[in-house]
């Protein structure tokens, strides 16, 4: 450490690489804390150049993006995130220079204007991006560790849940029938849109009732591609499909043997679908014509009234000549609805609120963990408190107090006592007190598990959509 003619101190040293290094401060004590601290960092291993984050977020990005080996959708998301949020706040900032405080009130300022959810995948990249800008050296700590996320509970949407009566009843009858095998693989088998439109006829055993899921189509920016691999390695999986889906299935084989590698749900030139085109095509006028995303009606001989929500919620109506018009006016101009993603999060509704253990439903859904399963992926169905009144429904399991034993008449011999625990007439041969009066355990109630068998949950009726 060396006094400057200003009267400051330059506190001196040598980092890792032996290069000379300094820095001023305006006292002596200030100078002397700096350099050990410095010593201790370059003792510990994790010592950082405090001139290294001077480097603007930009320039770091370049570099970090060309080290990156990723799957091309990946790699255009990143992109697209990149341009859309990050770059245009820290572009310009020194590395050194974002911290805490700066990036709170960007997240603050995001989720004003952002669901939760993709808030929460902006800050996860500017955190993963910070974190290796701290194994470059350049930064010592992570600006985004603390950062929290705004709830914006009243407007965050919840995921639609339709019920498997609404399901059958109402909206698969009004889906086209050469793209109704499509909609029951996301509603029967819980499939993503990849894995549908990425389906290939060898993986689909119609005898056993399996649907053995594995190549996945995936949407670039250059067009669809097909990979060999799911989202994930839990992705491959075999999933049983139900008597609606398999009937479907065979009726789009025919009575042929198509090919094997040939996909099932081909658009006309054999190739894979692409999701903007089925959505706009076939699945919101679908969804107009069951009356889950707004309705159609003939208000006169030759006259369709169309009726459909727009993005404030607000009905907004129109007239047309056919009804095929009001339709797809109704759907092009609707806002919200059921996505076709949703289907799956019915089918995982459905299963779990049907009983079906966790870890099974973890598998044929896909997740690697049961708590994406739970989480994420199932809802609390409308009759909910139904299905909670009904595990008590079985009057045994209610507790009946039994009659005072001080009023029975019944005198006690000479020299004995009452025990409140000895002589309680709950108690069964065994001693033992049960909640089903004075038989002790009620006979045949309890089940292989210790538990009491009860009559188990009705079909789940999920959350029906308004019309």
């Amino acid at each position: 450490m060396s006094k400057t003619p200003a009267g400051t101190y330059r506190a001196n040293w040598r980092d890792s690489a032996n290069r000379q290094k300094a820095k001023t401060f305006r006292t002596k004590k200030e100078a002397n804390a700096y350099l050990a601290e410095v010593e201790g960092t370059i003792n510990r291993g994790t010592y950082v150049d405090p001139h290294a984050g001077r480097m603007r977020f930009g320039e770091f990005v370049t570099r970090w993006l060309a080290g990156r080996s990723v799957e091309v959708r990946t790699a255009e998301r990143t992109e697209s995130m990149l341009r859309a949020h990050l770059l245009p706040q820290w572009a310009d900032w020194p590395l050194s220079r974002i911290d805490y405080l700066a990036v709170q009130e960007w997240v603050t300022n995001l989720g004003r204007t952002l669901a939760p959810s993709t808030t929460a995948k902006h800050l996860g990249m500017l955190s993963m991006i910070m974190q290796t800008a701290i194994r470059a050296r350049l930064i010592a700590v992570n600006p985004c560790e603390g950062v929290r996320i705004p709830r914006n509970r009243a407007g965050e949407a919840r995921a639609g849940i339709i019920s498997r009566e609404a399901f059958l009843g109402w909206l698969l009858p009004a889906v086209p029938a050469e793209h109704r095998g499509i909609v029951c693989a996301a509603a029967g088998a819980g499939l993503r849109w990849g894995e549908c439109a990425g389906l290939p006829w060898e993986a689909v055993d119609l005898d056993r009732g399996l649907v053995h899921v594995a190549q996945v189509a995936v949407e670039t920016h250059g067009g669809i591609v097909l990979r060999a691999y799911p989202k994930t390695r839990a992705g491959v999986r075999a999933v049983p499909m139900p008597r609606f889906l398999v009937d479907e299935l065979r009726q789009r084989r025919g009575a042929g043997s198509p090919d094997g590698r040939a996909l099932v749900f081909a658009d006309r030139d054999g190739g894979p679908q692409r999701r903007s085109n089925f959505r706009r095509r076939v699945w919101l006028p679908s969804l107009v014509r069951a009356g889950l995303l707004g309705r159609v009606s003939e208000v006169t001989p030759g006259r369709w009234l169309a009726v459909w929500p727009d993005r404030d919620g607000r009905e907004q109506r129109a007239e047309f000549t056919t009804e095929a018009a009001a339709v797809a006016h109704a759907a092009a101009s609707a806002v919200g609805g059921l996505r076709f993603h949703d289907l799956r999060h019915s089918y995982i509704t459905w299963l779990v609120s049907d009983g079906v253990p966790v870890n099974v439903v973890r598998r044929v859904a896909g997740h690697e963990k049961a708590s994406t399963t739970l989480d994420r992926y199932t809802h609390t169905p409308d009759d909910y408190a139904d299905r909670v009144r009904l595990t008590f429904a079985d009057d045994s399991l209610t507790f009946r107090p039994s009659p005072d034993p001080t009023e029975s008449g019944k005198a006690l011999p000479p020299g004995r006592e009452r025990s409140p625990q000895r002589d309680d007439p709950r108690r069964g041969e065994t001693g033992v007190v049960g909640w089903f009066g004075s038989g002790g355990v009620e006979p045949n109630r309890l089940s292989g598990h210790g538990g009491c068998n009860r009559r188990g949950p009705p079909a789940a009726t999920g959350r029906e959509l308004p019309s």
